[in-house]
């Protein structure tokens, strides 16, 4: 007898906030159209074409933007789902009826795995946590008062929640509490390629148990959204949804073989030297056979020059590795559907694993190092630092103080600074903060745990605000500030 995997279930009409305006929209499929509709003309979306991939502040507009990155992966998850559909036993998994709603979810979903990438990159990542870290403490100390200890509540979830800052886990905060975009909880879910909350991943000291846990999925904030999902789309605790993993094969394939061709075309590696790199590095693998020796030679062979050589590169590995992804859902399709296959498709051994393996070794030994790269961050690094030290006052306030300059109550008292700043947040933002300690003004927590609530979620608005900027406007922001 044929197992029977239900996508009834998992591709679902549901979303988390009824909206009577869709009460006639039935077809799953016209919903997945309004979600694309939603996606592609949201802000959290255009902010992307002036987001760093790899090269900060880039002028050349044909060096990729997290915008044009996204708009690749979106079709090779496009390629990836069709092939996996022309393969699978329609019959023992009820696809027949999904197979556009099925493509849908798997492009909308590669279009927003980088929203939440804050300015600079994963370097920006990485300043944004080494300030949390090194301030926040202090801004809570004085915000207090010292009047009373840290609740429970705070100790172990809210502070080791907001120590760690991860682009996956904003991109979920913005889709969902920022911008409110009401997707159907199944495109959410598809854009979850973690299971673990942050506070959990910070207690346990950046320890992951496994591939699913290696970084945070989500923050606290999130955590009624994730519990709605996960019973909705019978997801168990710690699985994922099966869609994730094709749009985390599409992002894999398309930055591989990106990062490098955006080097040649600023001159850091020739393409003799990149031919070099690949190979000496290919050799490292613990691979058998001479699979990428064969890719190059081949995509050499039809080069009429050398500039058509990485086209050619691009077009044969990506062609392979989509066809490797197809196959690997459907060898693995029972745990994929049920969400636990704790590993990524292209991990395992494999001659398609080690060929990325290995151009994510030439990238991370010739190109992330190059001062091409490296200059711009430095100064990131200045602007997003002085930018935290700046607003932090905001977070010195005393809850008292800055409840008065979100209802327009303010005095001199608290400095004309605060103020301004105050101003500076985008009004949906303030929006979301005010109307979330308002809901937990009505909840059944002690005065101290509202006290810690409405700081968690002024440092989130802190947090949205900053790591919501477009590298050039963090640069502007900071000089208009520092006078530099």
């Amino acid at each position: 007898m044929k197992k029977q995997y239900d996508y009834k279930i998992k591709l679902s009409n549901k979303r988390f906030y009824v909206d009577k305006r869709l009460a006639n929209i039935k077809e799953i499929i016209d919903n997945t159209e309004l979600d694309r509709q939603r996606v592609i003309q949201s802000a959290a979306l255009r902010r992307l074409q002036q987001k760093t991939q790899v090269y900060p502040l880039e002028a050349n507009a044909s060096v990729r933007s997290r915008l044009t990155h996204s708009l690749e992966v979106q079709q090779i998850g496009r390629s990836i789902s069709r092939k996996i559909l022309s393969k699978i036993d329609k019959s023992a998994s009820s696809l027949d009826e999904f197979t556009e709603v099925f493509i849908n979810i798997v492009e909308i979903s590669c279009l927003l795995h980088d929203v939440g990438n804050p300015p600079f990159g994963h370097f920006g990542e990485t300043t944004i946590c080494t300030w949390l870290n090194n301030n926040l403490d202090g801004c809570y100390r004085q915000a207090m008062k010292n009047k009373h200890k840290p609740s429970k509540l705070f100790t172990d979830y809210l502070l080791p929640d907001l120590l760690l800052f991860d682009g996956n886990a904003q991109g979920l905060r913005i889709i969902h509490s920022l911008h409110k975009l009401n997707l159907l909880l199944s495109q959410v879910a598809s854009i979850i390629k973690y299971t673990i909350p942050a506070y959990c991943y910070t207690k346990n000291n950046n320890t992951a148990q496994s591939y699913m846990s290696k970084k945070p999925g989500f923050f606290y904030s999130e955590q009624l959204l994730i519990e709605t999902i996960n019973k909705q789309l019978q997801i168990e605790t710690g699985c994922r949804f099966p869609l994730v993993y094709i749009m985390e094969a599409a992002d894999d394939i398309a930055y591989c073989v990106s990062d490098l061709e955006d080097a040649i075309d600023k001159n850091i590696l020739s393409v003799s030297e990149l031919k070099t790199c690949l190979v000496a590095i290919w050799k490292e693998q613990p691979c058998t056979n001479d699979y990428l020796i064969n890719i190059i030679d081949q995509a050499s062979k039809t080069a009429k020059e050398d500039k058509n050589f990485i086209t050619n590169l691009r077009l044969l590995l990506t062609e392979d590795l989509i066809e490797h992804a197809a196959d690997y859902y459907i060898k693995f399709h029972n745990e994929i559907f049920h969400g636990t296959l704790d590993d990524a498709i292209f991990h395992g051994d494999s001659a398609k694993h080690y060929a990325l393996e290995t151009l994510k070794i030439v990238a991370q030994r010739h190109v992330f190092t190059s001062t091409e790269k490296e200059t711009p961050e430095i100064r990131g690094y200045a602007a997003l630092t002085g930018l935290l030290n700046t607003y932090a006052v905001l977070l010195k306030l005393t809850k008292d103080d800055f409840l008065k300059l979100t209802n327009n109550k303010h005095n001199h008292q608290c400095g004309i600074l605060e103020g301004y700043l105050f101003k500076q947040l985008p009004e949906k933002y303030v929006d979301v903060y005010k109307s979330t300690v308002i809901n937990l003004a009505a909840s059944n927590y002690s005065t101290v745990e509202l006290n810690d609530l409405e700081w968690y979620y002024r440092v989130r608005l802190i947090i949205d605000y900053i790591s919501g900027m477009t590298d050039h406007f963090v640069l502007s922001q900071y000089q208009k500030f520092s006078g530099v």
